[in-house]
């Protein structure tokens, strides 16, 4: 581990060569790269992330990466596909084809160094502001004829020359060679097997996210912490603010520091081993937990399982909860596909027959402006969000697709199986609902088909309704129920509460919905709403 330790002190520790040069609002920022660019997935990353971090910037981004370009390539398309667009800020991300997939030799290292020297300059007379990467790293596993040329060692000498370019011509530069290099191999002696770069030189979204990590240093600084929580001298400090606190669950509510900021949850190991979480992620903290693993939920989705007392006391990184983070990068995703389109496939090659050209151009760059706006709008949100602590179920749900009997079915198509499907949805077939019945309280019964230690119901309700008061019983027998626990849940709040209560042999749980909420939220009072319930019992130890 003491190795992995380095890593992520590399990672985290390898800035550009100077301090990073902010975007400016109304910046316009142009990608001009390689292949690996035109795979469009580090400048969706990165344009996520100013997205959500500095909204009020409204910046634009575009992509002019080109398959198997090399610097005196970009050298010669410079006017058309970048100073074009007008730019403000130009990153250079080249050199992957340019070391010719050989041994360095010094024709090749003065071929690329004299080209991308003139595109800085010819970009710099323009007063734009220009960026160096340097190109990443290859995957000897995957080729071994790479392996064979160490081609890793010419891409280096390739970094380097950009570095001296970057000091002589004071522009901001960004290794990406040696933290991306160090984290394949630490990652390698971690997972026999483990690729990021599944044909040696593309990298997958995995690599693509080390990179951008990277490469945010010369953008952006990390979002800031949310807050802290001290559940024992119940205050809270930052941007969060303790509204309820019962045993060993709290509820917390904030306003989030950035839009948040949304990774597939395939490529969360990554993210986080390769640093991006700590930068992209606003820091929790919670104090004062007994020690034991908690749940962690953002406006009533669970979002992290598991965490330790220990773990939350230092700080955990939130992932995004909120559907719009996942649209948000979407519409960027869309965005980089449309122009694509209205560049390569239509500007280009009707470039003799301007009045096609022009007239499909015109429509495509409307929807890109549409785009634009759609992002930009979605990001200038920062919602405010309720956070509840809960204590982590510590064994399977004894509740799972159970059959359960109501006191006041409903007759409207409602909850058949939603009780129990574990879905935690909030759609009329996977939330329950009571009738309507006018008379206050009812009940709902699952019987769980044979005894167990019962210590622990997990229970939530939607954001519309009018659930309010409600009891958790058990019995044996499905005649004499025992309380176990009781709450209230707030009007128009998608919420989750743990019902914690010493081990009792028990068949059946029942729910009781003793009191609701006077007024009506999209549906009659009279109904009483369930997401879910989940049964754990004591584990043996």
């Amino acid at each position: 581990m003491a190795g992995f330790a380095a890593l992520l002190f590399l990672l985290q520790a390898l800035p550009s060569l100077q301090a990073a040069t902010p975007l400016k609002p109304g910046d316009r920022v142009v990608f001009y790269g390689d292949s690996i660019t035109e795979q469009r997935l580090y400048t969706l990353y990165i344009q996520q992330y100013i997205q959500c971090r500095y909204p009020e910037l409204k910046a634009t981004f575009f992509n002019a990466g080109w398959s198997g370009d090399r610097a005196p390539g970009a050298l010669a398309r410079l006017e058309r596909d970048v100073l074009s667009l007008k730019p403000t800020v130009v990153t250079l991300f080249f050199g992957m084809n340019d070391g010719n997939y050989a041994a360095l030799n010094d024709r090749t290292l003065t071929t690329y160094r004299d080209n991308l020297e003139k595109i800085i300059q010819a970009l710099q007379a323009k007063d734009v502001r220009v960026i160096v990467f340097t190109p990443g790293c290859v995957d000897y596993d995957r080729k071994k004829a790479l392996g064979a040329c160490d081609y890793n060692q010419t891409l280096e000498a390739l970094g380097n020359a950009g570095k001296g370019l970057a000091e002589k011509y004071q522009c901001d530069f960004v290794d990406v060679h040696h933290p991306m290099l160090a984290f394949q191999t630490e990652q390698k002696a971690r997972q026999p097997g483990f690729s990021m770069i599944p044909d040696a030189v593309h990298p997958d979204a995995k690599g693509h996210l080390v990179m951008a990590r990277q490469m945010l240093t010369a953008f952006a600084e990390p979002v800031p912490p949310l807050g802290a929580a001290d559940l024992k001298a119940g205050t809270a400090e930052g941007g969060v603010q303790l509204v309820s606190q019962a045993g060993n669950q709290a509820v917390l509510k904030g306003k989030l520091p950035a839009f948040p900021f949304w990774i597939d949850p395939s490529s969360q190991g990554v993210a986080s081993d390769c640093g991006l979480l700590e930068f992209a992620l606003p820091k929790l903290v919670v104090k004062g937990l007994p020690e034991g693993f908690y749940d962690v939920l953002v406006d009533g989705k669970a979002i992290l399982k598991g965490v330790s007392a220990q773990a939350l006391a230092s700080g955990t990184p939130l992932p995004a909860a909120s559907p719009a983070a996942k649209l948000l990068h979407d519409l960027i995703s869309a965005r980089q596909g449309n122009y694509y389109t209205a560049w390569r496939t239509v500007r280009l090659p009707l470039m003799d027959d301007p009045a096609y050209r022009d007239s499909i151009c015109q429509g495509l760059m409307a929807a890109d402006t549409g785009f634009q706006e759609a992002i930009w709008a979605t990001a200038g949100r920062r919602p405010e969000v309720a956070i509840a602590i809960v204590p982590a179920p510590e064994g399977p749900n004894l509740a799972l697709h159970k059959k359960y009997e109501c006191s006041d079915p409903n007759n409207y198509n409602w909850g058949s199986g939603g009780l129990t499907d574990g879905s935690w949805e909030t759609t009329s077939s996977g939330c329950f609902a009571t009738g309507n019945a006018a008379a206050f309280p009812k009940h709902v019964t699952i019987d769980l088909e044979r005894p167990a230690p019962v210590s622990m119901v997990v229970l939530g309700v939607p954001a519309f309704g009018s659930t309010k008061s409600v009891k958790v019983s058990v019995s044996a027998d499905s005649q004499a129920f025992t309380e176990v626990g009781a709450h209230d849940f707030a009007l128009r709040k998608q919420e989750r509460h743990v019902f914690s209560f010493p081990p009792v042999d028990a068949r059946y749980v029942r729910v009781t919905y003793v009191e609701n909420h006077k007024e009506d939220v999209n549906f009659s009072p009279a109904f009483a709403f369930t997401t879910e319930v989940e049964v754990h019992a004591k584990s043996a130890k």
